[in-house]
């Protein structure tokens, strides 16, 4: 049973990657069209005009700046610490978690595909590190429950 679980979050996460390279670059991609590339360098910048401004902006793209990047990583702190003991500890996870952030950002602004933006990193990791504690913490009361509770009838 726990090959089958173990094997089952392996080809989520696979397809998750998958889905996360489509989104992100495929759907993205120009073919011999306009190319787009902007950065913003500034803390919190794109977050308040998206906020101080939503009007301005349609729903979708109001949305999607903030929400969906609030939650675009939140599946890498929920599996990153069930599939690798290495990013158990926190620091492991956030390191490579901002690594990941990064790495996307600067494929964004090198290969034409949208802005690179501080703030995505921001809201990403904030998601993903949110569901890594959540995750933890499940994990650590399952484990604690099944420590105190499996012998008592």
């Amino acid at each position: 049973m726990k090959l089958v679980v173990r094997s089952s979050l392996w080809i989520l996460f696979i397809i998750y990657i998958l889905v996360l390279v489509k989104y992100l670059v495929l759907d993205r991609m120009h073919f011999g069209g306009h190319y787009y590339r902007s950065y913003n360098l500034v803390p919190f910048s794109s977050i308040k005009q998206y906020i101080n401004n939503r009007e301005h902006y349609n729903y979708n793209t109001w949305f999607m700046n903030l929400m969906g990047n609030l939650v675009m990583l939140i599946p890498l702190g929920v599996l990153m610490p069930i599939l690798f003991n290495t990013f158990r500890k926190l620091w492991n996870f956030i390191v490579v978690l901002i690594t990941i952030n990064l790495l996307i950002e600067i494929a964004q602004y090198y290969l034409y595909l949208g802005s690179a933006d501080i703030d995505d990193v921001i809201l990403n990791s904030f998601g993903a590190t949110f569901a890594y504690i959540m995750t933890r913490a499940i994990l650590k009361i399952r484990l604690l429950n099944k420590l105190l509770f499996t012998n008592m009838i």
